[in-house]
């Protein structure tokens, strides 16, 4: 009797053990899979990859500061702005960041690479985009 319960609790301390990894930081997000699922559907309802688009990207922060610094320095790389405004729901401050662009990886990961240094990763959201008019 002493055998088996000395089994067991072996057996349970090794199994808790391989099952107690447990990764605690969050994984990034995948931007590059994002786009392209996202440039797949619109394809898919329609958009026409080779024309011109104008293209948002939201940016979503804790403060109306943060989004006014990074929409100041957006402007300074090649993006129209948007007005700022509060979500009471979400409790962020947002504005859109647009361009004109191909619908294709290549060019929103180039316009997405301009933008991403200027957004604090600590205090806002993840950044969408949006094709919103044909051109």
């Amino acid at each position: 009797m002493r055998k088996i319960t000395l089994l067991t609790l072996v057996l349970i301390s090794i199994c808790g053990c391989a099952t107690k990894q447990i990764n605690l930081e969050p994984s990034p997000f995948n931007y590059l899979e994002a786009d392209q699922s996202l440039i797949e559907l619109l394809i898919q309802k329609g958009s026409n990859a080779k024309k011109v688009h104008w293209v948002s990207f939201m940016v979503d922060c804790k403060s109306q500061q943060q989004v006014a610094e990074i929409i100041s320095r957006a402007k300074i790389v090649g993006f129209d702005d948007d007005y700022i405004f509060y979500s009471e729901k979400r409790k962020l401050w947002s504005s859109s960041l647009s361009a004109y662009m191909k619908l294709n990886l290549s060019e929103i990961s180039s316009f997405r690479a301009k933008l991403m240094p200027l957004i604090p990763s600590n205090s806002c959201e993840t950044v969408g985009w949006g094709a919103s008019v044909e051109m």
